[in-house]
């Protein structure tokens, strides 16, 4: 009996060692069209069901070919903490609980060294992008200095899964690199290696990854920023997903589509996207709504002269 509970024991630990044993579910969006899978640790795709970023259509899923692949990370202090749940680098320096709803899902995860990061997963209205809501915050008792985030995807865009065409833009902004490749390390600390840090057009394997340089977090101060990913509507170009991301504030993104028409500007039959855009402040809301209330005014007032 002892042997027996002993290889149990033994075939459980593997079992929890393997990359996918452990997952959380997925989300859709209001309309019924998209699903998203939601790993372990905020990292799309849920290997249970095999969904990555599903048009639910036709079946059409840019991340479930091959080695299904996305991931995160954060760094400060020279310390990182990542999740990486289907490729090699696993799970370092974090813990972290999964709230899925019907149509979201809330991802807190807290790092060995001081930073809480949560990650709130929605849709926007058209379903085939979605929004992930960032902010870190500084839960230790010491200046967080250094601070980096990162969140790297591999696409494999039909149809031509593992030979599709990924582009972008020199970096701006906080982005402090990018890079053209879906598997490159999750931890912020270690440079790209295919860099599109000036600007890219590369066919292959690919995908996109996009790191941001961050301000120092004092304790209890957090910096909220949001992350795109979307997967082109039926019918629609990279240009049309494009021009989405760009109406969601993105001002930066690297796009990936198929390449059976050749490289960009040339159009392929599919495509996804991954992107940053700020936050609106919210005293930026206060101001619209008390400009909205002034504008009222106004009108009560001439309507009643």
């Amino acid at each position: 009996m002892k042997n027996f509970l002993s290889v149990v024991i033994i075939c459980c630990a593997a079992l929890l060692s393997i990359p996918g044993a452990a997952f959380a579910g997925t989300i859709g969006d209001p309309s019924g069209n998209f699903t998203v899978g939601i790993g372990a640790n905020g990292e799309l795709y849920d290997f249970s069901s095999n969904i990555g970023y599903m048009r639910n259509g036709d079946g059409y899923d840019p991340l479930s070919p091959g080695t299904p692949r996305d991931s995160w990370g954060v760094t400060a202090n020279g310390v990182s903490a990542y999740a990486d749940q289907a490729y090699y680098y696993g799970t370092s320096n974090l813990s972290s609980t999964v709230t899925l709803g019907t149509n979201s899902a809330t991802v807190t995860s807290t790092t060995t060294f001081g930073l809480q990061v949560k990650q709130v997963y929605q849709f926007a209205p058209s379903g085939n992008i979605l929004k992930i809501y960032t902010t870190l915050t500084n839960v230790g008792n010491s200046m967080a200095t250094g601070v980096m985030f990162q969140r790297d995807v591999d696409w494999d865009v039909s149809p031509t899964e593992f030979n599709e065409n990924s582009f972008g833009n020199p970096v701006t902004g906080n982005v402090v690199d990018s890079s053209y490749y879906g598997f490159e390390s999750p931890d912020p600390a270690a440079s790209y290696g295919l860099s599109c840090a000036a600007g890219c057009n590369q066919t292959g394997d690919l995908g996109g990854g996009i790191k941001l340089g961050l301000a120092n977090l004092a304790p209890g101060a957090s910096e909220s920023f949001l992350y795109l990913y979307g997967i082109n509507l039926s019918g629609q170009n990279v240009n049309g997903l494009i021009t989405e991301a760009d109406g969601l504030g993105a001002y930066y993104w690297i796009g990936t589509q198929s390449s059976e028409n050749g490289a960009y500007p040339s159009l392929g039959t599919n495509s996804a996207l991954i992107g940053v855009a700020a936050v609106p402040e919210p005293a930026s809301f206060g101001f619209v709504v008390l400009g909205l209330a002034g504008l009222l005014a106004c009108t009560r007032r001439r309507k009643n002269g």
